[in-house]
């Protein structure tokens, strides 16, 4: 098993927290010539489509979030007019 394979494997199993993390050991592992310029490759748009939906749903949630004090904000200004 070579390290172009159990990189997509921790990849898949989102084993690291965010997609910086893994991107820069893949930078690491990509300069030091460790993994070729396709396994690069493949492994980026990996970690693209494995972690996108994790960041997409996390600035939904802070928008929601904003949205929600701004609301209630709203709110405890009108009733104290």
């Amino acid at each position: 098993m070579n390290i172009a394979t159990l990189l997509e494997n921790l990849i898949t199993k989102k084993y690291y927290e965010n997609k910086a993390e893994i991107q820069n050991k893949l930078d690491v592992f990509y300069a030091m010539s460790k993994i070729s310029d396709e396994e690069y490759t493949t492994l980026t748009l990996k970690v693209e489509e494995m972690y996108k939906t994790v960041e997409d749903t996390e600035n939904v949630e802070n928008v929601e979030n904003t949205e929600e004090t701004v609301e209630n904000t709203e709110e405890a200004t009108e009733s104290e007019d």
